[in-house]
């Protein structure tokens, strides 16, 4: 758990609000049905966003998952080395958020490319 976050997932408003959310699932993972332990957060909560009660707090922004779905998760965000046979690396297998921005940030040069300004 982040330092910034911990007075927050200790809190009382947290533990009710997510405690409600994960008896209202019946503790069964979202994603793959097994058995549901952790309430997660889908936007994720930042150091920006740790005191906005529609980010930490709204149900629509929580998922109820498994340990190995939130490994998952999270694991998706982190960028890896790819090593070759040598163990020398040889690359960087990118994360989904980063492929992602990536192809946010291409479509937004493709528009302002054709002098489409807001």
């Amino acid at each position: 758990m982040k330092e910034y976050a911990k007075s927050f997932y200790k809190g009382v408003q947290w533990k009710k609000v997510s405690g409600l959310y994960m008896s209202q699932r019946y503790y069964v993972c979202e994603r793959c049905g097994g058995v549901g332990t952790i309430c997660h957060h889908r936007k994720p909560v930042t150091p920006w966003n740790i005191n906005n009660p529609d980010i930490t707090l709204n149900m629509d922004n929580l998922e109820c998952l498994c340990q190995e779905c939130h490994n998952q998760e999270h694991s998706a965000k982190v960028s890896r080395a790819i090593f070759d046979s040598e163990g020398n690396v040889s690359g960087v297998q990118e994360s989904a958020e980063i492929r992602e921005y990536k192809q946010a940030l291409e479509a937004i040069e493709a528009l302002a490319g054709k002098g489409v300004h807001r």
